[in-house]
């Protein structure tokens, strides 16, 4: 059988792996897949444009100062450097400067010229606008059709197969004739699958090929999305000419973001007629009528306002990236060679039982660099078919220092099709809750997104060994098998190994014949595979790969009772312990009321820094006072009661705070320069809420979800008892790490706490809003501040992903109310 190690060859030398190396120092440790979504800026990128703006005056482009000239000539040398790196010139393509890819579509589908004015006489009765795009684009490119409907144009949407059945036909049109003009949109390589798709379909479009797909004659031009193919390919505009191509920048470089340009064939720049017109793109205006004269050439017609020159400046250093660290092509060749063993590796990674462990959404085979590039998709599967859900492969992948994407990469067309889903589960899905962007993976067994990594220059062979460990190491049930899939072996001349009696998986391929050699890597089940099989095989005692299934006591003895009351005073600080306290409209009094800032007005959490964790934070009812403390130093408090006319008023907008709004008042000076010295951070402010304009429409404080969460102690001793085998975990404050409010104990039922809808203790009932969805927090030793890679990856694995550990809970308490250990607890439980 084929041997994966000998599937990767190093591109760079000596000397380019060591310059690679020193450039990208800040990686060291980190373990970054995520080129496709940023690459990483190197360090002599961004010290070189820091350096260029403190030895040069730039001023704005339209001052017509000295520094003005110079300006505008910097940015100049600009636009021809850029027609350099894609092996054109000004004679050819005019670059228009925009806010990146996303805002050069939207700029042609705004100004795109359906109909020619001259040809106004001829009979247009045969003839038909049409803007066509492949289903394989990025949502940007989908959402040009909100603008191209309101201008009596037609609107197709080809299917992947029908794309590629559209450019193997034969047939072309002479549109000399014609007064109506048509536009295709399609990318040169999809960022969800890293298919590269033929450049030579501009050729292709411009000859009227896809006349035969409308039945209408036209003028066809092609729009080519070349943001992700440019991040790690040469464009060469010598040989392929496509009409428009929409780029951005920090694909490309990692630097500067909020930059992109759209490049324009000059013979077809009279397409593009604007409406609009802002400040530096006219000759004259007058202010009393509405007359105007634009001026004459290209990118002055477009770039309304003052154009980003700072960033456009800074280009200059990303293109020499490739003069000092290593060419594109290399780069080109390295990152495919990466990618290609990456998805030999993972396409043989099988469980004990035989079962598969990927489904690679994946339309090459990874044979050829011109139809593949750097990305590998995929989900993973546990031994017995179930999804593991993205959000828990991204949650451990974080623990491991390795940074991946998750979702559907806004591309949900090549989402659709990879994943199998019909239109009407991709409604379902949204109906049942799930949104672009969030973590809410699974929707009835169904994955809604997948996983993908993607490799840049920076990116070596021990960072795909270190993903692929991480892979086997958290979700593979051991021992792992190595093979290729049967199908697979027969269709590329490989030799069954080790399947004898082994259930196996079958990967479907099926030729598109279309220069691509395209297959579809989706496995299915072999029919005569006998379920009972999957676990016959040992899992070495490897307590992270055992399906787990919690044993149930329904015999309940005795009245369960609160056992903890914990308030939190400050926002990702350490734990109050009390043994009676009072309730309020946010929560316990107190609890989450002040938080801690940096110096740019964000939110510190301890995602960001745990020895927030080390501070112990106490309140004193008889003296009014919050109490700081924190080992080796001072203790330090403020009065709780402090006059607002003496605090300064804070206005805070953080997503880190429910995404609410948060009106507060900083505390002052004296605490912010003991905490700036405890965690050695310059500029840390402690900030007190005063007002809070919640979504959710109920009150909260500066806690997370809810009011309050609740934890089971039987629910904690369950995985105490699984990390028995951890020696060096601390269970003794597995509690903590899970910062509840209240915990109930006298339970024998781990989890049961998820099936209720209301709690009462003592006597006072509350509402159960929900569980909780936890993630890397947990892996914080609170005693401590050291980061763990558990509980959370025994508990993903033994809970096969479904990360909820307690509940919230909500209270509209208008009345004094006051809590206290020993409290009886008593619930209401959901009968489904």
């Amino acid at each position: 059988m084929l041997d994966p190690k000998v599937e990767y060859r190093e591109i760079f030398n000596d000397e380019e792996q060591l310059n690679i190396q020193n450039e990208f120092k800040r990686l060291k440790g980190l373990c970054y897949l995520d080129h496709t979504g940023c690459p990483a800026y190197s360090d002599s990128q961004i010290s070189s444009v820091f350096d260029d703006l403190r030895s040069n005056v730039f001023g704005n482009p339209h001052s017509g100062s000295t520094a003005s000239k110079y300006c505008v000539d910097f940015v100049d040398q600009m636009r021809y450097k850029i027609l350099q790196h894609f092996n054109t010139s000004a004679n050819e393509y005019s670059v228009i400067f925009t806010s990146g890819a996303t805002a050069s579509l939207k700029l042609v589908a705004e100004s795109f010229l359906w109909l020619n004015k001259n040809d106004n006489e001829v009979d247009i009765s045969s003839e038909k606008s049409v803007f066509m795009y492949m289903e394989d684009n990025h949502t940007s490119v989908l959402g040009m059709r909100n603008i191209i409907s309101q201008k009596n144009v037609e609107t197709i949407c080809l299917s992947h197969g029908d794309t590629i059945s559209a450019f193997n036909s034969s047939s072309s049109f002479d549109s000399s004739t014609c007064a109506s003009n048509s536009l295709f949109v399609y990318s040169a390589q999809c960022n969800f699958s890293g298919v590269k798709y033929p450049l030579s379909w501009v050729d292709e479009v411009h000859r009227g090929v896809l006349t035969a797909v409308t039945g209408k004659k036209s003028h066809w031009y092609c729009l080519l999305d070349a943001a992700t193919y440019v991040s790690t390919n040469q464009l060469n505009l010598s040989s392929v000419k496509p009409d428009f191509v929409a780029i951005s920048f920090y694909k490309m470089f990692g630097f500067p973001t909020g930059l992109g340009a759209l490049l324009v064939r000059n013979s077809v720049s009279y397409l593009l007629e604007k409406t609009y017109y802002g400040g530096g793109t006219v000759l004259v205006a007058m202010s009393e009528k509405n007359i105007f004269v634009p001026r004459p050439v290209l990118h002055e017609r477009f770039e309304d306002g003052t154009i980003n020159f700072l960033s456009i400046i800074s280009l200059d250093h990303g293109f020499k990236i490739y003069e000092k660290i290593v060419n594109l092509d290399k780069i080109s060749k390295h990152c495919f060679n990466l990618a290609r063993y990456a998805f030999h590796c993972l396409l043989r990674l099988h469980h004990a039982n035989g079962n598969p462990l990927a489904i690679i959404y994946a339309d090459t085979d990874y044979s050829d660099i011109s139809t593949q590039g750097n990305i590998l998709n995929f989900n993973l599967l546990r031994s017995d078919g179930e999804y593991i859900g993205y959000a828990e492969v991204m949650n451990l992948s974080n623990l491991h220092g390795i940074q991946l994407r998750t979702g559907c990469f806004c591309n949900p067309g090549a989402c659709r099709r990879h994943l199998n889903l019909t239109g009407e589960e991709v409604m379902k899905h949204f109906e049942a809750g799930h949104v672009c962007g969030d973590d809410n993976d699974l929707i009835e067994g169904k994955p809604t997104g997948s996983i993908r990594v993607s490799f840049g220059h920076y990116n070596t062979i021990d960072d795909v060994t270190k993903f692929l460990e991480f892979i086997e190491t958290c979700f593979v049930t051991r021992p792992a098998i190595k093979k290729y899939p049967i199908n697979w072996q027969k269709n590329h001349g490989l030799e069954a190994e080790n399947n004898k009696n082994i259930p196996g998986s079958l990967v479907s391929i099926s030729s598109l014949d279309h220069k691509l050699a395209a297959i579809n890597l989706v496995y299915f089940w072999l029919e005569n595979v006998d379920d009972s099989c999957y676990y016959n095989y040992p899992a070495e005692n490897n307590i992270l790969n055992q399906d787990e299934n919690i044993s149930i006591d329904n015999k309940r003895i005795g009245n369960p009772t609160l056992s903890n009351l914990f308030l939190y005073p400050i926002k990702s600080c350490g734990r109050f312990s009390v043994s009676q306290w009072e309730l309020c409209s946010t929560g316990l009094r107190y609890d989450r009321e002040w938080m801690i800032t940096t110096a740019s007005g964000v939110v510190l959490t301890q995602k960001s820094d745990p020895r927030l964790c080390l501070i112990r934070p106490s309140i004193n009812l008889k003296e009014k006072k919050l109490i700081l403390s924190y080992k080796g130093y001072p203790n330090f408090s403020i009065r709780i009661e402090d006059e607002e006319s003496e605090m300064t008023e804070a206005w805070l907008c953080s997503s880190k705070v429910c995404g609410d709004t948060v009106r507060g008042l900083d505390c002052g000076d004296s605490v912010s320069l003991w905490l700036s010295h405890v965690l050695n951070k310059e500029g840390l402010r402690l900030i007190r809420q005063r007002e809070r304009d919640t979504k959710s429409g109920g009150a909260l404080s500066f806690s997370n979800q809810a009011q309050y969460l609740l934890i089971n102690k039987a629910s904690i001793n369950w995985l105490s008892e699984k990390l028995v085998e951890m020696p060096s975990f601390n269970r003794d404050n597995l509690l903590d790490r899970f910062r509840s409010n209240f915990v109930v104990e006298g339970l024998s039922i781990p989890f049961e706490e998820q099936s209720w809808t209301e709690v009462t203790l003592g006597g006072h009932s509350f509402k159960v809003c929900g569980s909780c969805m936890r993630c890397q927090m947990i892996c914080i030793d609170q005693d401590t501040g050291e980061k763990t890679k558990e509980p959370l990856t025994t508990l993903a694995a033994s809970m096969k992903g479904k990360l909820k550990f307690g509940i919230y809970l909500s209270r509209d308490c208008s009345s004094e109310v006051i809590l206290s250990v020993g409290d009886v607890v008593s619930l209401k439980t959901d009968p489904s």
